[in-house]
């Protein structure tokens, strides 16, 4: 019966033992025996996608529901089945030179479904005496339903946003946004205004 050598032990005859043992699934140019590669090597088919043997992958690579065990919680993220929320801003407003009480006519057309999450507002001149007050009409009608939350550029301050998420959020495709200035600074209006809307989109 083949064996390996005893350290120690098999002086003068190790060499043959080892040969002994390596010839029962090698061939003498040291590659492997075909009824080795069938025996060890083979993937065992009669075990796939039963019960105590191994899963059988899908199409995709992945492991089908009807093979997991009784009681599993599937997780979709597992699955690859989720969706990822992209935050971005839509392309901005802008108005050069002093500011002034205005209904905006510059319509931005709107492409696709997005939930709007904020606003922001920036000046290049900060408004003094009092706050610069915007507001974002969504097809010619408020998104700030609570009209305190519209954007406010305080006293002094160049920036504001992305501020109050506004009581209209939802945008489709055909839809189009307009801004207006319902109040500018009563001391130095403010001047070189840019608005940007904050927007969140559902990927896969």
């Amino acid at each position: 019966m083949a064996r390996l050598p005893i350290p120690g032990s098999d002086s003068g005859t190790w060499g043959a033992i080892l040969n002994g043992f390596l010839q029962v699934s090698h061939n003498s140019d040291g590659t492997l025996q075909p009824s080795s590669l069938s025996s060890a090597g083979a993937e065992m088919t009669s075990n796939k996608g039963v019960a105590n043997g191994y899963a059988a992958l899908n199409t995709s690579s992945q492991v089908p529901l009807g093979q997991l065990p009784t009681g599993t919680t599937v997780s979709t993220v597992a699955l690859g089945q989720h969706t990822h929320s992209l935050t971005f801003s839509l392309s901005a407003f802008s108005m050069s030179g002093a500011l002034f009480v205005t209904a905006g006519t510059l319509r931005l057309p709107i492409d696709g479904a997005y939930t709007i999450v904020g606003t922001r507002a920036t000046v290049g001149t900060a408004p003094t005496g009092t706050s610069l007050i915007l507001d974002v009409m969504k097809n010619g009608t408020t998104i700030y339903t609570t009209q305190a939350n519209r954007p406010t550029i305080a006293i002094g301050a160049n920036s504001t946003g992305p501020g109050n998420a506004p009581d209209v959020n939802s945008l489709a495709a055909g839809d189009y946004l307009t801004i207006n200035i319902d109040q500018v600074g009563s001391t130095i209006a403010g001047s070189d205004l840019t608005v940007s809307i904050i927007v969140t989109k559902s990927t896969n």
